[in-house]
């Protein structure tokens, strides 16, 4: 009967990639890339392993920044104006950053998800401000008419 003998081989310093990690910059499957090396798809230096369910925490703030922003709408954009325009900006900056390499591929549908809510937002709070400058305009106008009228209304004395 023969002995299998495996080499003895000290464990390599950098980390090699297993099934289900990908590229942050293409997502293409890095099995056998070890940190440091170019990946194969790209060519961008992998300096760490992404997971599918790995997304970027700009995106995440930006979809959870829009949907709070269409809730708070009928606050007349008082919360959800500012809501909105952060959505927008941390779905630009989390695009910036997979276009970048520095957040993975798969945040790209959260941080769209997040400018559109976004989007959505502003136009919805948008809305909600005309209707409250309107209602103060109407406010303004009955209080004029009122002061107008009862002025108007005074009996005037002859000598």
């Amino acid at each position: 009967m023969q002995e299998h003998h495996t080499p003895n081989t000290a464990p390599t310093a950098t980390p090699t990639a297993k099934e289900g990690v990908y590229c942050l910059s293409c997502g293409y499957n890095l099995v056998g890339v070890t940190i440091g090396e170019r990946c194969p798809e790209c060519g961008s230096v992998i300096m760490q392993f992404a997971t599918r369910n790995q997304t970027s925490g700009k995106a995440v703030a930006s979809m959870i920044l829009g949907i709070i922003s269409i809730v708070t709408c009928m606050g007349y954009g008082i919360i959800g104006m500012p809501c909105a325009i952060l959505a927008i900006v941390f779905a630009k900056k989390a695009r910036l950053a997979i276009q970048n390499g520095t957040a993975p591929v798969t945040s790209q549908g959260m941080a769209t998800a997040g400018r559109v809510c976004g989007w959505i937002g502003v136009v919805l709070n948008g809305l909600m401000l005309l209707v409250l400058l309107f209602y103060i305009l109407v406010f303004i106008g009955i209080i004029g008419a009122a002061a107008t009228g009862a002025a108007g209304n005074t009996p005037m004395l002859l000598p």
